[in-house]
């Protein structure tokens, strides 16, 4: 019988905005673009830079260097999901000032995202 924490892993999809923490303790907003039975890609929405999770929730070697192991798949509120998807393709299509200037609604999402997550995180083993 799977634990509470593999059903939670198991059940990232494409379009998932998941929370991970690097190896420095970092927090890390990641939206999720790739998934299948065995592991998924997760882009961290400020830097665009990327990582390959298997569906333990930790990280393959990052191209950057580091690790990131998941530590909640809770569900943003609609509002704040909305806000993520648009700040992810701000940040990925952003060329020049002022294309990647943050919304009010960015800039609070940005701060306090960790304290959402932090309140929801995944059950341990």
């Amino acid at each position: 019988m799977l634990s509470a924490r593999q059903r939670a892993l198991g059940a990232i999809k494409v379009g998932d905005i998941i929370y991970g923490l690097s190896g420095g303790g970092n927090g890390k907003l990641l939206l999720v673009y790739q998934a299948d039975e065995t592991s998924f890609r997760a882009r961290h929405v400020t830097s665009q830079s990327w990582a390959e999770f298997g569906r333990d929730g930790k990280s393959r070697p990052i191209p950057t260097g580091g690790t990131c192991t998941i530590v909640s798949t809770a569900a943003l509120p609609p509002e704040e999901y909305d806000v993520a998807i648009g700040l992810d393709h701000k940040m990925r299509t952003a060329k020049e000032y002022p294309d990647a200037v943050l919304t009010k609604a960015e800039i609070q999402l940005i701060l306090h995202h960790d304290e959402f997550f932090m309140a929801h995180l995944l059950p341990d083993e």
